[in-house]
């Protein structure tokens, strides 16, 4: 099955070959932009260790959650309601947002060149909620899509696998200014994988990184174009991301003793 411009990966032994499909057993997909979906699961394209073509892997829906576990979050992104500390109010949250919006579209000449690519699991809310936001304050619709970097990570023996949201582009990235947005910002290894996976879709005129929070840790040097907040945290703290459309509220919090990734 041939997947146009999905990058040819290198080397993956933490997969279960079990898991991975030989690319003959399915159709020839119409060309798109989005990996193709078959039945209730996802294909994302990776290559099997020691073979030299393309096969496919079944990636679970979002509904099917991650690692083996439900709800459309990576484990340790859910907030709850104790042992937790607001950091932004739904208030506070909505003026940063409208703050990030005018950051960004005064950051480019014509914002009709802009193509926001949300990282999941939380950016591709997030991403959403800024289209509109942008959107509304420049008077027309603001192509929104996802971005997966799971099999570009270089820490994956650490994270473990996190599969869920494909990638799907909502049109051709060349010359097009391309935001990457995430919830937190951590080591930089997720938005270095980003990057990478974003190389096989086209070539941007110029790509920018927008978080809401930047918690330190840094352990590459990445920083991001577009901040919503800096906030100190120990390694054992994390940050959680509350929007209406996914958690029936809005804030931002710090949680202690969970696990977050990149």
């Amino acid at each position: 099955m041939v997947l146009n411009h999905y990058p040819v990966l290198n080397h993956y032994p933490f997969l279960n070959r079990s898991a991975v499909l030989n690319h003959g057993a399915f159709p020839k997909p119409r060309r798109s932009h989005s990996l193709v979906g078959f039945g209730s699961a996802r294909l994302g394209p990776v290559l099997v260790p020691g073979r030299g073509s393309r096969c496919a892997v079944m990636l679970p829906t979002p509904q099917q959650g991650f690692a083996g576990q439900s709800g459309p979050g990576a484990p340790g992104r859910d907030p709850g309601t104790q042992g937790r500390v607001e950091i932004l109010s739904s208030s506070e949250l909505s003026r940063t947002l409208i703050r990030l919006a005018s950051q960004v579209l005064e950051s480019v000449a014509d914002s009709r060149e802009l193509v926001l690519l949300g990282i999941p699991t939380r950016g591709v809310a997030l991403a959403q909620v800024l289209a509109h936001q942008i959107g509304t304050i420049a008077g027309h619709g603001v192509d929104q899509g996802s971005l997966d970097p799971t099999f570009h990570r270089d820490d994956l023996g650490r994270v473990g696998t996190r599969l869920g949201i494909p990638t799907e582009l909502p049109a051709d990235l060349d010359d097009r200014s391309v935001v990457l947005v995430d919830d937190v910002i951590f080591t930089g290894r997720t938005v270095r994988a980003a990057l990478e996976a974003l190389q096989a879709w086209g070539r941007p005129r110029r790509v920018s990184l927008l978080v809401m929070v930047d918690r330190g840790h840094r352990e590459l040097p990445i920083q991001p174009d577009f901040c919503g907040r800096v906030v100190p945290t120990s390694r054992q703290e994390t940050i959680a991301l509350c929007l209406q459309s996914t958690d029936g509220e809005e804030g931002v919090y710090l949680l202690k003793g969970s696990d977050q990734a990149g």
